[in-house]
């Protein structure tokens, strides 16, 4: 059962959605026998459209290993991303999002694919995306 706070929290979240979302459209893909062909449309999960979320622009992410190691650390190459994300309510989609589905920014028509799928407030997920 969460607490209190979660609940709270979860119910700011979605009222900021109300107020600074965009309208997406998530259409769900899927993988052919084949692994290694391009994705298809999933016939077994609905295209679902007017999906309001909030959207952010890139913003560069790290990640360049095991940064609380005492001692030296050894050079190594780091690399770091940017990516833009939509912060999703898990309540308005009837399945999960997944990795390789498809999110259409409905004012701008821009298209992107989903690149992972991370936890946030409880109910929600961060939806990292690439664009297409």
């Amino acid at each position: 059962m969460p607490s209190p706070f979660a609940r709270a929290i979860a119910a700011a979240a979605a009222t900021h959605d109300r107020v600074m979302g965009e309208l997406f459209t998530f259409a769900p893909m899927a993988y052919q026998t084949d692994r290694n062909a391009p994705l298809i449309p999933d016939s077994s999960r609905d295209v679902v459209q007017h999906v309001r979320c909030v959207f952010a622009e890139p913003a560069a992410r790290a990640a360049a290993g095991p940064f609380r190691q005492p001692g030296v650390q050894p050079e190594r190459a780091a690399h770091s991303s940017e990516r833009p994300y939509v912060s999703l309510d898990l309540a308005l989609l009837p399945w999960r999002p997944r990795i390789g589905d498809q999110a259409v920014q409905e004012d701008t028509g821009r298209r992107f694919k989903v690149h992972e799928v991370l936890p946030s407030t409880p109910g929600f997920v961060r939806v990292s995306l690439n664009g297409v």
